[in-house]
C-alpha cells in the first residue's frame, strides 16, 4: 500500500514539475520572440511568436494578444502581405476592444491596398482598403491613423476612377456608346475630384450623341424578324399559333420602342451636357471638339441616314 502512495505522489511531484517546466518554457519562448521583434529581427520573431501562440502554456490573455499582435506585425513588416491580413483579421476578430485596432486596421488596409492588382483587374482588395481605412475613420477619429486613412480612401478613389474610366473607354472602342455612357457618367458623377472632369463631360456627350450606333444592328435584326412573323400571322390558319406570333411580334415592337426611347434620352441628355458646358469649362481644349459633336449629331438627319425606324 505505502509502495502504491509512493508512487501515486511520484507521479504528481513529476506531473506538477512537468507542467511548471512547460509554462517556463512558454514564458521564455514568448519573451524571446517578443525581444527579437522589438530588435527588428522580424524573420526569427515570427517562428518564436508562433510557437508561443500555439505550443507554448501559461500565457496569459494579454500575452497572447501581444503575441498576436507581433506575429502580425512581424509578417507586415518582412512585405508577407497575404499572412498579414490572415493574422490581423484573425486579431481584430478577437480582440475588437484592444487599443491596437486603429494600428491594425491601417496595417491590414495597407497590406489589401499593396497586393491588389492594377487598375484593369478586380478591385476587390482595393475596396477592402477603402472599408478598413473607413472604419478608422468613423469608429476612432482620434487615432493619429486617421491622416494615413484618409490617403488610404485617397487612393483607392484614384484606383476606382481609372478602372472605371478603362472600362468605359473599353465600351468605347469596341463599339458600344451607350456601354461606354454609363461608365462615364459613374466617373464623373461619383469620382470628380479624382479625373479630368472636362474631358469626361466631353466623353460622355459624345458617347451619347452616338448611342444609335450600338442600337443599329440589334434593331434591323428585330425588323427583319417582324417582317417575317407578320407574314406567319396573315396565313395561319390556327388560332393558338397565330395569337403566339402575334404576341412575339409585340414583343419585339416593345423593345424596339425601348431602344428608341434610350436613343432620344440618351440625345436629350448630351444636348443638355453641351449646353452648360462653356459655362462649366470655358477655358476647355475639349469645348471646341465638342461644339463639332453637336453639329454632326443632328438626330433627325442621322435618322434619316441609317432609316432606323421606319
Amino acid at each position: 500500500m505505502k509502495k502504491v502512495i509512493f508512487v501515486l505522489v511520484s507521479v504528481a511531484v513529476a506531473s506538477c514539475g512537468g507542467k511548471k517546466e512547460a509554462i517556463f518554457e512558454g514564458q521564455k519562448t514568448y519573451n524571446t520572440g517578443l525581444e527579437l521583434y522589438q530588435k527588428g529581427d522580424y524573420k526569427k520573431a515570427k517562428e518564436e511568436l508562433k510557437k508561443a501562440i500555439f505550443k507554448s502554456e501559461g500565457l496569459t490573455t494579454q500575452q497572447i494578444l501581444e503575441a498576436r499582435f507581433a506575429l502580425a506585425d512581424s509578417y507586415y513588416h518582412r512585405e508577407e502581405y497575404i499572412d498579414a491580413i490572415a493574422e490581423f483579421e484573425e486579431f481584430i476578430m478577437l480582440y475588437p476592444t484592444s487599443d491596437k485596432i486603429p494600428e491594425a486596421l491601417y496595417k491590414l488596409a495597407m497590406s489589401y491596398m499593396i497586393i491588389s492588382p492594377d487598375y484593369r483587374r478586380d478591385l476587390t482588395y482595393v475596396k477592402k482598403a477603402q472599408e478598413k481605412a473607413e472604419e478608422i475613420i468613423y469608429n476612432y477619429p482620434n487615432s493619429k491613423f486617421v491622416g494615413a486613412a484618409k490617403e488610404i480612401i485617397k487612393k483607392a478613389n484614384e484606383i476606382k476612377a481609372k478602372h472605371t474610366l478603362y472600362i468605359a473607354e473599353t465600351y468605347e472602342k469596341y463599339g458600344k456608346p451607350y456601354s461606354a455612357s454609363v461608365y462615364y457618367s459613374e466617373a464623373y458623377e461619383n469620382y470628380k475630384d479624382y479625373i479630368e472632369a472636362d474631358y469626361v463631360a466631353y466623353k460622355l456627350a459624345y458617347n451619347l450623341m452616338r448611342v444609335d450606333f450600338q442600337y443599329y444592328t440589334e434593331v434591323e435584326n428585330y425588323k427583319n424578324k417582324i417582317k417575317e412573323l407578320e407574314k406567319q400571322i396573315s396565313v395561319e390558319k390556327d388560332i393558338d399559333k397565330k395569337n403566339a406570333f402575334i404576341n412575339r411580334k409585340k414583343v419585339l415592337e416593345d423593345h424596339i420602342q425601348v431602344l428608341k426611347d434610350r436613343i432620344e434620352k440618351s440625345r436629350d441628355r448630351a444636348k443638355e451636357i453641351i449646353a452648360l458646358f462653356p459655362k462649366a469649362f470655358p477655358n476647355s481644349p475639349y469645348l471646341s471638339k465638342l461644339k463639332e459633336v453637336e453639329k454632326e449629331s443632328k438626330i433627325d438627319n442621322f435618322l434619316k441616314k441609317i432609316n432606323i425606324f421606319d
